[in-house]
């Protein structure tokens, strides 16, 4: 009896180790390959290209005479702190004239040069000094001869060169507060009402020696 129950329990015991068999894993399929896009990467442009600047002066008016202005801009950053040398043209068109000052009765193309040096002084602000040469027109120059408004004034005719300083400030017209983009500068002639060329952009427009302007430089 006691040999039965011995074999029982030894045969319960070797069954219950006894280790089922595993379940085989299905291979999944392999999933088709997705076609790769190519990722296209912009060129980065060349170190100096990423120092240029360029814009310029831009006015189309009207104050008692029809007048153009455009004078495009090319600027170098030459530091880490917005400083931009650079130099422009100018080209300035007169229709009739705006006053006994400006002279010519037939229209007048005054065109010239600057060389300029703009810094950024704080978020969009920035100063600017420069030198311009222009031909125009003798009565389109400083100093104004003190006869010029009387009746039967004869202005003189022919034209010159003749160069001016200015200095002035200005600023940015963005959100961004970078120093790029269109702007207002206000400049001051240097040479007062002594020499120089009478900017038609300059205020009451009779002879002042502040210039405003308008313009894009990016």
């Amino acid at each position: 009896m006691y040999r039965i129950l011995l074999l029982l329990f030894l045969s319960l015991n070797l069954s219950a180790q006894i280790i089922p068999p595993a379940e085989p894993i299905e291979e999944e399929e392999p999933k088709e390959e997705q076609e790769e896009k190519p990722v296209l990467f912009e060129e980065p442009k060349p170190a100096w290209k990423q120092r240029m600047h360029w814009g310029g002066n831009f006015w189309l008016g009207s104050y008692g005479s029809f007048y153009v202005d455009a004078s495009p801009m090319i600027g170098f950053d030459v530091s880490e702190k917005n400083t931009v040398v650079g130099l422009g043209g100018s080209l300035i068109y007169f229709g009739q004239p705006r006053n006994s000052v400006s002279g010519s009765r037939n229209g007048s193309l005054s065109y010239g040069g600057r060389l300029f040096l703009r810094q950024g002084i704080w978020k969009s602000i920035f100063a600017q000094a420069e030198y311009e040469i222009m031909n125009s027109d003798k009565i389109n120059f400083y100093p104004i001869d003190p006869k010029a408004n009387d009746p039967g004034y004869l202005a003189p005719t022919g034209k010159k060169w003749g160069g001016l300083p200015l200095i002035g400030a200005g600023f940015y017209q963005n959100r961004s507060w970078q120093q790029k983009g269109s702007f207002v500068s206000i400049m001051y002639s240097l040479g007062g009402q002594n020499f120089g060329y009478i900017n038609p952009q300059s205020f009451n427009l009779n002879g002042s020696v502040l210039v405003m302007r308008l313009g894009v430089f990016i």
